[in-house]
């Protein structure tokens, strides 16, 4: 089994700009978490994520500019989703709000080492 340090980590990271209530903040995650598994599904990172534990943080980011440089910088071998929602209650429609990204642990820490946990 691997270990800790190699297991694959699923980041959800949040608009902070948007102030989005609680309840919006979970269900734009649960969205992101969805659209990423089924972006990774037949993956052997997806079958590590799940069978160790399915690793999941939850961050913030500033604005919708650094959330698309952070969708830019994606490494190689992730997984990545945004999250459009559609406009029903908070926010206009097509207004980005998450930012769902499964991949191995370290290359994740190397990747959000910058951004603060919510």
């Amino acid at each position: 089994m691997a270990s800790m340090h190699d297991a694959p980590t699923m980041a959800l990271v949040v608009r902070q700009d948007l102030a989005l209530t609680t309840g919006k903040i979970a269900a734009q995650c649960a969205h992101a978490a969805v659209d990423v598994v089924r972006a990774a599904r037949r993956s052997r990172l997806l079958e590590r994520w799940r069978a160790g534990g399915a690793r999941k943080i939850v961050l913030g980011v500033d604005d919708l500019a650094a959330m698309t440089a952070l969708h830019a910088s994606v490494p190689k071998g992730c997984y990545a989703a945004l999250v459009t929602d559609a406009g029903r209650t908070e926010i206009p429609a097509g207004t980005v709000t998450v930012l769902g990204i499964l991949g191995p642990r370290r290359a994740m820490d190397t990747l959000l080492r910058h951004l603060e946990a919510l």
